[in-house]
């Protein structure tokens, strides 16, 4: 079993009177909902997301990573010249990703989120590069959580087309434990019959949350964000991660990927910028 060991995000305070982003310790941390950005760990040390809002609602995110490649393979590289803007109407919101750097730029994909009030209902997905292809998410919620969220394909030969779900899991602290995702079955004999979620079969994916701490968590704000989306459903902060698979008996295979951080911590509060 491979296990993946690395510091996620060290997250500080933040106070700066210029554009250089000084960096001020602050003594008397208290809980934000709303961070003006947090720390994340990079190949070069540290670095840092800001997050800038409007009515309480996110409208940019600067910074961000993008993969490149080379001679040796692909690279994870993090940027503060890469930036997501969000845009809403109504009960949509719109991310538009744009770079500053001369040498990448994106292809212009676009995220359109739709909410039932607070919550996300619907994600729909497109890609320049993949013409005639669009995803579709469908998040299902029981109790004011999140239940599972299925994905829809379209393109030149189906039209929403299940192709797996992903099942959600909560302990009684109010903390995600699992999530279970599961490719969709066909029919091969009756062509009428639409794509479906087998229970019964035991070939999936689990994906199980730990070590959470006793803090509240800062990012319950910031779904929109594919990488923050698990983070934001809980009411702490797990800081553990493992993701096993299981054959079509049922037995656990050799494919697992564990990844463990910690965070910075000041008056038992996760430290955020400010």
């Amino acid at each position: 079993m491979k296990k993946y060991l690395y510091l996620l995000l060290f997250i500080l305070f933040w106070s700066c009177n210029n554009e250089d982003d000084v960096i001020i310790p602050v003594e008397n941390n208290t809980f934000t909902a709303y961070p003006k950005g947090y720390f994340v760990s990079t190949y070069e040390g540290y670095d840092t997301i800001k997050l800038e809002y409007q009515n309480n609602k996110i409208t940019k995110r600067i910074g961000d990573w993008i993969q490149t490649s080379s001679a040796s393979g692909y690279r994870t590289i993090f940027s503060k010249l890469l930036e997501t803007n969000v845009d809403y109407s109504g009960k949509t919101a719109n991310l538009t990703k744009f770079s500053k750097l001369d040498w990448y730029q994106y292809l212009n994909d676009t995220h359109v989120y739709t909410f039932n009030g607070l919550q996300i209902s619907e994600a729909t997905l497109t890609y320049r590069a993949i013409p005639n292809y669009t995803e579709k998410y469908v998040y299902v919620y029981e109790n004011n959580q999140i239940k599972y969220i299925d994905l829809f394909v379209t393109d030149h030969y189906f039209t929403n087309d299940l192709r797996n779900r992903r099942n959600f899991y909560f302990n009684t602290n109010g903390n995600l434990d699992s999530l279970v995702y599961r490719d969709a079955d066909y029919d091969f004999y009756n062509e009428d019959i639409p794509p479906y979620i087998d229970y019964k079969k035991k070939e999936r994916k689990v994906t199980t949350f730990s070590n959470y701490d006793q803090s509240q968590n800062p990012f319950q704000n910031l779904g929109v964000f594919t990488d923050l989306y698990y983070k934001s459903l809980s009411k702490n902060n797990f800081r553990k991660t493992q993701t096993r698979e299981y054959d079509q008996e049922g037995k656990p295979t050799l494919n697992v990927s564990e990844s463990s951080w910690d965070y910075e911590y000041m008056n038992g509060e996760v430290r955020v910028l400010k």
